[in-house]
């Protein structure tokens, strides 16, 4: 079996959650070459001989590394442009792209590449580095084969949706790429109102953070929507009615949801411009 050449450029914490999940699955054939400045960010990934890394590019080059079957650009979108620069020949050898860069399109990075690369776009989230991630993945007229080594590599850090409209790619991004924060941010609201309702700030940390969780694994296990669940744990008169009558207003969670995610959508359109 051919085994795939895969360039990973930028190895934060998104790009190390990446590789981290390929090296652990055992049905992908691929070394990896890594680009990054930042030597502490592969230092886990030393002991295995299937990774290369070097600092920039232009070293990768010199040690005779230039053609690859996919190049991931796991980079900041305000570092794209600088990136792609200095690529070189990396850039122009390589068959094809995958982008997980919030905001940049493909369009974008086919103007900085050239025209005749073949560039997909995908937006994975933070639980790809337990392999728990959701992708969604942009495929546009990428041939067949590309195409199923991008879904293979995201699947190695979780589940993949296809999408055939990039322009849903910034719904997408404030949605289940911003997602956790939104989730972390709840387990935080909840625990400063334990603490406030009397508990000490240890239990009101553990009580939050389990519930989430064990919330999470009910739904994930369950054939129920999230409605109907909500309305399993709600007794009429009761307490989780109490708390749903504040959530639920007009001005509660559901309004204040659709505004974030509207706006984190409004950020990744600009940060495309």
């Amino acid at each position: 079996m051919k085994v795939n050449q895969v360039t990973l450029v930028g190895c934060g914490k998104m790009g190390s959650a990446m590789l981290q999940g390929w090296l652990q699955d055992s049905s992908l054939e691929a070394d990896f070459l890594v680009i990054d400045p930042d030597e502490s960010n592969v230092l886990c990934f030393d002991g295995d001989d299937r990774v290369k890394h070097f600092s920039n590019c232009a070293s990768a080059v010199e040690s005779g590394h230039r053609q690859s079957t996919m190049t991931v650009l796991a980079i900041k979108p305000q570092m794209m442009d600088m990136a792609i620069q200095e690529m070189g020949e990396i850039a122009r050898g390589s068959s094809s792209f995958l982008s997980i860069a919030a905001g940049i399109s493909t369009a974008y990075l086919r103007k900085l590449i050239g025209s005749q690369a073949t560039v997909l776009r995908a937006m994975p989230n933070t639980p790809s580095a337990i392999g728990q991630g959701i992708s969604a993945l942009y495929t546009g007229n990428a041939p067949d084969l590309i195409s199923s080594l991008a879904r293979h590599l995201l699947r190695s850090v979780g589940k993949v949706e296809l999408i055939d409209d990039e322009n849903q790619m910034d719904a997408v991004t404030a949605l289940s790429g911003s997602g956790p924060a939104y989730v972390f941010l709840m387990v935080e609201a909840m625990s400063r109102a334990g603490i406030e309702a009397g508990l000490s700030c240890d239990l009101a940390k553990k009580l939050s953070k389990e519930t989430v969780v064990g919330a999470a694994a009910l739904l994930a296990a369950s054939d129920s929507n999230p409605s109907a669940l909500r309305k399993n744990v709600t007794s009429e008169g009761g307490t989780t009615a109490a708390a749903l009558e504040i959530l639920m207003a007009d001005n509660g969670l559901l309004t204040l949801m659709s505004k974030a995610v509207a706006a984190a959508k409004a950020r990744s359109i600009r940060l495309g411009n």
